[in-house]
């Protein structure tokens, strides 16, 4: 099991919030913590999560992050354990698609 921590301006989202990711690669289990999130959930469970190589690149999917519900994930290790990635939801009521970049330190095993 491995964690990670970033800040991010989610789709969507009105302001920056801390995201924490704990990740099992070889389960391919993965959940979404943010803590700042307004309405009673902080945490989501990574859908259809796919792995790329033992521990190096990941994509996934959330459901019910608001205020754009539906989320990809998708996060490539870099030279010091650290995730890079994109966030990206699913068009807006204006058919626009929303993305956020997300840099990731790893904090745990």
């Amino acid at each position: 099991m491995e964690y990670f921590k970033g800040k991010a301006h989610m789709p969507g989202a009105d302001h920056e919030s801390l995201v924490e990711l704990e990740i099992n690669w070889e389960e391919k289990d993965v959940t979404v913590r943010i803590p700042e999130t307004s309405g009673g959930f902080k945490e989501w469970p990574g859908l259809s999560v796919q792995t790329f190589g033992p521990m190096q690149e990941l994509v996934f999917r959330t459901r019910g992050i608001p205020p754009l519900f539906t989320h990809w994930w998708h996060f490539a290790r870099g030279g010091r354990d650290e995730l890079a990635g994109m966030v990206l939801a699913l068009p807006d009521v204006n058919g626009v698609w929303r993305t956020c970049p997300l840099e990731m330190e790893k904090t745990g095993e």
